[in-house]
């Protein structure tokens, strides 16, 4: 394998744009990951934003080099995407081959202070005006899969551009809340304006709960019966899938094991959690084929429950 990659350049695809989230975690494990491959190939990163990394996928799906020298870092809402059919797409999800992700992530569903649900079962009763940006984004549908399975009434406000602009317009008495967000406890504006008493959280979106939330509920604890364990389990994934790293369904099997053990050896690197804590980048690593365990769970959602889920999001 040494062979193979020595003296090659391996391609990073980040799937969204510069200077996000996804970029930085992207170009985080771009500058250590080489060193772990054999051969210590050169790694370069591009940008191939577009769709909600829609685009990226597409391109490592069909495009890309099937050799091992090309990995993408996609959108943990792109398998919720493919199935749900909210875009088009020409890749199937559960074919690619997933080498890791560096972080679960808790999501939060919150509402401002002033508004009249401060807790979920109230939002039960009073209609909530929830911002977000595209109709296919996770902050549109949480709400639309909570009004779903817990009889919540919440009402999508799309066309923000971004987290920023909701944000204001929660300030602003615009929108009443919003969904979808990565909490961050006292290293995030939400964990600020939580202490501070300007926001009240009345979801956690993850596979477990946050410690300095333990009185919020968690969405995957509120399931009543199969059918809403299996629409809590998809719609909790983005939170485990994290920034994910994949190759391409053609990659060789020996180029999968060896860059799935280069990336576990990366988050092991104490240089790399050095330059993660400077950048305060969570660490909680999912490995690559417990990734493509969910992923293939997911694929196997029943049909039935996938059109309903369809028709609730729209």
């Amino acid at each position: 394998m040494a062979d193979f990659y020595r003296g090659k350049t391996v391609t990073l695809v980040i799937g969204t744009g510069p200077g996000g989230a996804y970029d930085i975690h992207g170009r985080l494990v771009a500058r250590h990951l080489a060193q772990h491959i054999p051969g210590a190939p050169k790694l370069v990163v591009q940008n191939i934003p577009g769709a909600g990394s829609v685009q990226a996928a597409n391109y490592l799906f069909n495009i890309a080099p099937q050799d091992g020298t090309v990995l993408g870092n996609i959108l943990n809402t792109v398998p919720i995407v493919q199935l749900l059919g909210l875009v088009k797409t020409q890749f199937e999800t559960a074919k690619f081959q997933w080498i890791g992700n560096m972080t679960e992530e808790l999501a939060v569903l919150v509402v401002w202070a002033t508004t009249k649900p401060q807790t979920l079962e109230e939002a039960k009763r009073f209609d909530t005006l929830m911002g977000s940006t595209a109709p296919g984004s996770l902050g549109a549908m949480l709400p639309k899969v909570a009004n779903l399975v817990l009889g919540t009434k919440f009402r999508v406000v799309a066309g923000y551009n971004d987290a920023v602009e909701i944000d204001h317009a929660m300030e602003l008495g615009e929108v009443d809340g919003r969904a979808g967000e990565t909490w961050y406890g006292d290293k995030g504006v939400y964990g600020e304006w939580y202490r501070a008493g300007k926001i009240r959280i009345l979801l956690q979106i993850g596979p477990h709960k946050a410690a300095d939330l333990p009185d919020v509920p968690l969405l995957s604890d509120l399931a009543r019966d199969g059918d809403a364990k299996r629409i809590l389990e998809l719609f909790t994934s983005p939170s485990i899938i994290g920034k994910p790293t994949v190759v391409g369904p053609r990659v060789p099997a020996a180029q999968v094991a060896a860059l799935r053990k280069a990336y576990e050896e990366t988050m092991a690197d104490p240089e790399f959690r050095a330059d993660a804590e400077r950048l305060g980048v969570a660490l909680e690593p999912v490995a690559g084929l417990d990734l493509a365990s969910l992923i293939e769970r997911l694929a196997h959602t029943p049909e039935p429950l996938l059109a309903t889920l369809r028709k609730a999001v729209e």
